[in-house]
C-alpha cells in the first residue's frame, strides 16, 4: 500500500538543567559526564538573501559535528569562560567549537543545496547573527549580534570572579578585606584572558556560589560534584560569550545570553547574497485519533522531502519545535488534556527553501485509533523497532519468517527488500520476467525481482544471477532506495558529503549517489558516528526502519 506521510529525519532535543559545580580541572570530555543533558540533536542554520527571504542553507546533526570534531575537522582548541549568570552566581565554562565566522562556512559546506555550498558567506563587519528564542510566543524574538559586537571588542575569561564575587550583596567584594569594591575589580581585571565568542559542539559548565540558597548553608557548590570528577551534563549547541571589561565593571550577567536551547541561526549579511529560493515549504499539518488512554498525532507536509519538527515538550505548549517526526504516531495521555484539545507547535523545513516558520496546531480527535495486535512473540512494545515492525506489518510489506515471529536479529535478503518495496508501489501487474538463472519463474518473489528489473531498481549481482537468498549490504539497500525514488519521480537532490565518515572511501561506485542521497535524506544512518560500513549487513528490524523511513520521506 502506498504511505502518503512525508518525512522524518533526525533531530531530536531532550531536556533536563542540572545545577552542579567543581574546581576548574583539565578538559576532558569523556572523562567528566555522560552527554545527557539539554542539548540540541541537529542545528537549522538560516541565511538571509538579497531578496530578504530565509532560506534554510542546511539542517547539520550535533552527532556530525562531534564526528568532525573527534576526526580533527573542527578546531579542537579547549576555551574556558569564567563569567556572571542569571542566579548572579559565577560559572566555569569549558568548550571546543566555532567562531561565529568557521561555524559560516562549515555549516555552508555541509549543505546539501550546490547553490549555497559555491555561495560567498561570510560574517565580517555588520554582519550579524541571530539565535532564536525556543520559548518566546512569537516564535520570531532573537539575540542578534553583529561582528563588531563579537570580535571588534576584547573579550576576557576572568577566572578571579570565583573568589571576588559575594552572591548575597550580588557585588564584588574581598572575602580578607585588603581591597575595596573598586581594587577588585581591577585585579579581576589584571588577571583576565583573552578569550573569544564560540559555538559549542562540546561544551561543560559548573556553577559557583558562596551562599546555598537551598537551604544547607553556605560553602562553595563545588564541593558537590568534585569528588565524582565530573562537571555539569554536556550541553550542545551553546552559544558562549565572555566579559567584555565594561561587562565585568557593570557586573553584568553575559551567561543570560548562553541558552541550552540554539536550534536555529540566522545570518543576515551587510551585502546580502544572490541565492534564489528553491521553493516554499508548504505548512506542516496533523491528525489526532485517541484510544481510551492516549491521544495519537500524526505530522504530514504536502511538500516531497520536508521536515516536519514538533514540540515534544507538550508540558510547554510554548516552546519552539523540538523533535523531529519520525513518521510513528506521538502518544500522549489523554488525561494531561482534560479539555480534549491538544495544542502543539510545528515547522515544516527544507534545505534550499525558505519556509512558513513555526505554526502553532490546535487539534481535537477525528476518531479511534485503530488497534493493532502484535501478533509476534519475539516483538514487544519496549523494542527500539516495534513501531516500525507494527509500519511494515500492517502496510503488508513484510511477512512472518515462521509461525508468530518476525525475526527482528535475522539477517534481511536482497528478495525480501525487492518483495518490500514492490508492495510498497501497489504490487503492479508484471508483463516480463528476468534472464537471472537464480530466480525461480514459481518462487514467491519471481514478480518482486522482475518489477524492480524492469523499472531499473536493481540490475542483479551479474546478467544471469540476482542472489536472492544473499544477506543485503547497507549499500544494496542504499542503491535500491535511490532508484526506486528516481524511478517514481521523487526528489533526489539531496546530497551529504561523507567526509566525516573514515570508510566512505569504502563505498563502492555504483552505490556512491545513493549513499549520499541516503545519508543527506537521513535514511540510512552511520554505524557510529565515524563510520558507514556500506558492505555491512542489515537485519530485519533495522530494515524495517529504514523502510518506513523511505516510504514517508518519498511519500510513495
Amino acid at each position: 500500500m502506498k504511505k502518503k506521510t512525508k518525512k522524518l529525519v533526525s533531530c531530536l532535543l531532550s531536556a533536563a538543567l542540572t545545577m552542579s559545580v567543581l574546581t576548574v580541572p583539565a578538559f576532558e570530555a569523556s572523562a567528566k559526564t555522560n552527554p545527557a543533558g539539554q542539548t540540541v540533536d541537529t542545528v537549522l542554520f538560516y541565511v538571509e538573501n538579497s531578496s530578504g527571504e530565509r532560506i534554510l542553507a542546511s539542517q547539520i546533526p550535533v552527532s556530525e559535528m562531534e564526528a568532525d570534531l573527534e576526526a580533527g575537522n573542527i578546531d579542537r582548541t579547549v576555551h574556558n569562560y569564567s563569567l556572571l549568570d542569571r542566579y548572579v552566581t559565577t560559572v566555569h565554562q569549558e568548550a571546543q567549537g566555532f567562531t561565529v565566522g568557521e561555524f559560516v562556512d562549515y555549516a555552508r559546506n555541509k549543505s546539501t543545496v550546490s547553490a549555497i555550498r559555491n555561495a560567498d558567506l561570510t560574517f565580517t563587519g555588520q554582519d550579524s547573527v541571530n539565535f532564536w528564542e525556543i520559548d518566546q510566543t512569537g516564535y520570531d524574538d532573537m539575540d542578534s549580534y553583529t561582528y563588531e559586537e563579537l570580535y571588534g571588542v576584547t573579550r576576557y575569561n576572568f577566572p578571579m570572579l570565583y573568589r571576588y564575587w559575594d552572591y548575597r550583596s550580588q557585588d564584588y567584594y574581598d572575602p580578607d578585606g585588603n581591597m575595596s569594591g573598586d581594587e577588585v575589580i581591577d585585579y579581576i581585571f589584571e588577571n583576565g584572558e583573552p578569550e573569544v565568542f564560540l559555538l559549542s559542539v562540546k561544551a561543560y559548565s559548573s556553577r559557583y556560589m558562596a551562599s546555598d540558597k537551598y537551604g544547607t548553608g553556605d560553602y562553595n557548590m563545588e564541593n558537590v560534584w568534585y569528588n565524582s570528577g565530573v562537571m555539569d551534563t554536556q550541553r550542545t549547541i551553546r552559544v558562549m560569550k565572555p566579559m567584555t571589561e565594561e561587562e565585568l565593571r557593570n557586573g553584568t550577567s553575559t551567561a543570560a545570553d548562553t541558552r541550552y536551547w540554539v536550534a536555529r541561526i540566522l545570518l543576515e549579511m551587510d551585502d546580502a547574497p544572490d541565492i534564489a529560493s528553491q521553493g516554499t515549504v508548504a505548512e506542516p499539518r496533523a491528525t489526532m485519533t485517541e484510544d481510551d488512554d492516549y491521544y495519537y498525532i500524526r505530522f504530514s507536509c504536502s511538500t516531497p522531502g520536508a521536515t516536519v519538527y514538533y514540540n515534544s515538550n507538550y508540558e510547554s505548549v510554548s516552546y519552539a519545535p523540538t523533535s523531529a517526526y519520525d513518521g510513528t504516531a506521538v502518544r500522549l495521555p489523554k488525561s494531561d488534556f482534560p479539555s480534549g484539545t491538544v495544542t502543539m507547535t510545528a515547522q515544516a523545513v527544507k534545505e534550499g527553501c525558505t519556509d512558513a516558520g513555526v505554526v502553532t496546531l490546535t487539534l481535537q480527535s477525528s476518531g479511534t485509533e485503530a488497534a493493532w495486535t502484535n501478533p509476534y512473540s519475539d516483538v514487544s512494545g519496549s523494542n527500539w523497532y516495534y513501531d516500525s515492525v507494527k509500519y511494515v506489518t500492517q502496510e503488508g510489506l513484510f511477512d512472518a519468517v515462521g509461525t508468530g515471529s518476525f525475526g527482528p536479529g535475522q539477517p534481511m535478503t536482497r528478495a525480501m527488500l525487492v518483495t518490500a518495496l514492490y508492495r510498497l508501489s501497489g504490487s503492479p501487474a508484471v508483463s516480463s520476467s528476468t534472464s537471472f538463472q537464480d530466480v525461480p519463474a514459481d518462487a514467491s518473489y519471481a514478480d518482486a525481482v522482475a518489477w524492480a528489473y524492469a523499472s531499473g531498481v536493481v540490475n542483479g549481482t551479474s546478467d544471469v544471477t540476482f542472489d536472492p537468498q544473499a544477506s543485503i549490504t547497507r549499500e544494496q539497500i542504499a542503491a535500491m532506495f535511490y532508484r526506486y525514488a528516481q524511478a517514481e519521480g521523487a526528489d533526489i537532490s539531496v546530497s551529504a558529503q561523507l567526509t566525516s565518515y573514515s570508510d566512505a572511501a569504502s563505498v563502492s561506485a555504483y552505490a556512491a549517489d545513493a549513499m549520499r542521497w541516503c545519508v543527506g535524506s537521513g535514511l540510512v544512518n552511520g554505524t557510529t558516528a565515524t563510520t558507514l560500513s556500506p558492505k555491512g549487513t542489515a537485519t530485519r528490524a533495522q530494515v524495517a526502519t529504514m523502510v518506513q523511513r523511505f516510504a514517508v520521506y518519498t511519500g510513495i
